[in-house]
């Protein structure tokens, strides 16, 4: 039995690592897995689920505020710049930078740019998710392998 959970601890390091060599994921994501532990067991799947949360609705007002002919775009930079600060609170490397391109787009007043960029934004976004919900899946496995460890253990 552990070594079934340091066979699934080894499945979230690798799939990290390759979050991490691929650029979707920086060393942020690995400080929140740091902050969890017993006392805070279900920390990093709190978070992740709260930024999913918070991101498909800052994506879909996003999309919204781009329709009209002249978008607002002091608006939009503001909750551009938020979505930039919760990705990089996660560690969502790809979609921070993007952000920050966005955030250029803005500036300019090219509804053109913003426009493509959010294409881009809701494509990592949806590939970041994918991968995440495979971390969740292994992060849920280990703490039900864990707990079958301590029961077993009494």
């Amino acid at each position: 039995m552990e070594a079934n959970v340091a066979a699934v601890e080894e499945s979230i390091n690798i799939l990290v690592a390759q979050l991490q060599q691929e650029g979707t994921l920086d060393e942020q994501f690995e400080q929140l897995m740091a902050l969890q532990d017993d006392a805070n067991p279900d920390f990093v799947a709190e978070v992740v689920q709260l930024y999913f949360e918070d991101s498909v609705q800052k994506i879909d007002r996003m999309g919204a505020m781009l329709s009209p002919p002249v978008p607002d775009f002091k608006e939009l930079d503001q909750l551009v710049h938020q979505f930039k600060g919760s990705s990089a609170s996660l560690g969502a490397a790809t979609i921070a930078h993007l952000c920050i391109k966005m955030r250029e787009g803005c500036q300019t007043l090219d509804q053109q740019m913003c426009t493509a960029l959010l294409g881009q934004l809701r494509d990592s976004y949806l590939l970041l998710k994918g991968k995440l919900d495979m971390f969740m899946a292994l992060e849920q496995q280990r703490k039900q392998l864990v707990a079958a460890l301590a029961m077993g253990g009494r």
